[in-house]
């Protein structure tokens, strides 16, 4: 093969998994080493260009267009996927200011920035269960399955783009299973907490209950964390589901 032909097909495949290893967030590739993600990218797209059959990008009229169009369906594909994380992590977020971790939280360094400290434990849960299960496979073969049924050269438009606005609110309808309890078991102890401040005005009500929600909090998410394990299982299926929808 004309070696520069097999670079051309390369830079093509790469461009669909480059979202998955360039874009900061929670999703399985975003917390590896930078060199680790160039490896496995690397790897990954020579795999695919073995196992896949790419048209021949000479016959193509616009290599930088077949660049742009192969890098819009990986983000689009690597959107979907990164929405289990967000979801978790966003309601790990107002579980943190309805327990009082809100001024709390934990230093990102990928990204430099703050993360929830209840948000965060969760997401890394997440991490170890998507591996722990073998998702990360599936994941593989799911990109693999996206050249096969997307091949390399077909136009952006083609792909069956579902509704933003009712796909996030799926996954974050799922995703509240796995706080949704605690919440509301935290927020009638607010109601207590708002009546105690009432009946007693001169008692310091932020620093005399603040332990208690901290502690009420924890106990009751240590109860109900368990049945989490099914809420990701679920939400990580969600995104093959759509996946599957996408690309048919």
């Amino acid at each position: 093969m004309n070696l520069s032909l097999y670079i051309a097909e390369f830079s093509l495949v790469a461009a669909r998994l480059l979202p998955f290893f360039v874009s900061t967030g929670h999703g399985p590739f975003q917390r590896l080493p930078n060199i680790v993600r160039v490896v496995v990218l690397v790897a990954l797209s020579v795999v695919c260009c073995a196992l896949v059959e790419v048209p021949r990008v000479g016959e193509h009229s616009n290599w930088f267009i077949d660049i742009l169009n192969e890098f819009a369906i990986g983000t689009l594909l690597f959107f979907v996927g990164q929405l289990p994380f967000i979801a978790i992590g966003f309601w790990g977020r107002v579980l943190d200011m309805q327990i009082g971790f809100g001024a709390a939280g934990v230093v990102d360094p990928t990204n430099k920035s703050q993360e929830p400290l209840l948000g965060t434990i969760f997401v890394l849960a997440a991490l170890a269960i998507f591996y722990l299960s073998g998702m990360h496979l599936t994941l593989i073969k799911g990109i693999i399955f996206s050249f096969e049924a997307f091949p390399i050269g077909t136009a952006f438009r083609q792909l069956n783009i579902p509704n933003i606005a009712s796909l996030m609110t799926v996954f974050l309808s799922v995703g509240m299973l796995v706080y949704i309890p605690v919440i509301l078991l935290m927020w009638c102890l607010d109601i207590f907490i708002g009546f105690v401040s009432r009946t007693m005005p001169q008692m310091n009500i932020y620093f005399v209950m603040l332990p208690l929600k901290i502690a009420v909090g924890l106990f009751l998410l240590s109860i109900f964390s368990v049945f989490s394990e099914a809420v990701f299982t679920r939400l990580f299926n969600l995104v093959f589901s759509y996946w599957n929808s996408i690309l048919s």
